[in-house]
């Protein structure tokens, strides 16, 4: 197998990235696009669940939470769950929350593995040689290889898929109100919160069992709203 160095020019634009600016990802993946349609299929298969980090915001919950289904086009997964919950931190000013979702890809879905590409003999040595050769964007390829156990599909954000959100903890003195836990008492129990590593306030993920119960309320949440604005256009015809 054979690959050109526009094939590899590409690949290592694509992971240099794009710093948020969706009209370049879009170019590059277009090209990308076409750039793998005679890439075997071996590299287009992942057998094993997919992960994503991304930050939501108010304007897209409905079609995520409700429609449970936004088309992104081409986007970056990956195939270890810690690297996605680790990406760009947990924080984002705009952002209602970060979301890791969990998705099992489908045939049609997987445009490229590059973590099969770097397990293809082929591949290392036409890598190695473009990048003797001062091939454009061969310093990322490099860099990065298959550490990120990135895949890139053509799939959908679903809230379905949602497995953990980002949320901070209440208040310590709060969480020892709602306990009832004296005052003289409170410092003690701090103390042993910090010796296990938990830190009240602290922003961090949700569990899966905790994220479908904010999914679920949210739904309920978002159904109520629904129900108010047809009930008030019902009632003011």
């Amino acid at each position: 197998m054979d690959f050109d160095d526009e094939f590899l020019s590409i690949l290592g634009a694509w992971q240099r990235g794009w710093n948020e600016d969706q009209e370049t990802r879009l170019k590059l993946a277009e090209k990308l696009m076409r750039s793998v349609e005679c890439l075997p299929d071996e590299f287009k298969q992942v057998n094993e669940p997919c992960y994503r980090k991304r930050f939501l915001h108010y304007g897209e919950l409905f079609e995520i939470i409700m429609v449970d289904e936004k088309g992104e086009g081409l986007t970056s997964w990956t195939v270890f769950e810690k690297y996605a919950e680790n990406f760009k931190g947990l924080h984002k000013p705009d952002a209602v929350s970060a979301a890791i979702f969990e998705h099992a890809p489908k045939p049609d879905e997987v445009i490229l593995n590059i973590c099969a590409l770097w397990e293809s003999e082929s591949f290392l040595s036409a890598a190695k040689k473009y990048q003797e050769n001062g091939g454009d964007n061969a310093d990322a390829i490099f860099h990065f290889k298959a550490s990120q156990g990135e895949v890139i599909l053509n799939a959908p954000l679903k809230g379905s898929e949602i497995v953990a959100l980002t949320g901070a903890s209440s208040p310590f003195d709060e969480l020892c109100d709602k306990a009832n836990i004296p005052e003289s008492e409170r410092d003690g129990y701090f103390k042993r919160l910090i010796d296990s590593g938990q830190y009240p306030e602290t922003l961090k993920y949700t569990s899966k069992e905790g994220t479908k119960r904010v999914i679920q309320n949210t739904i309920k949440i978002m159904e109520d709203k629904i129900e108010a604005a047809r009930n008030n256009r019902t009632y003011g015809t």
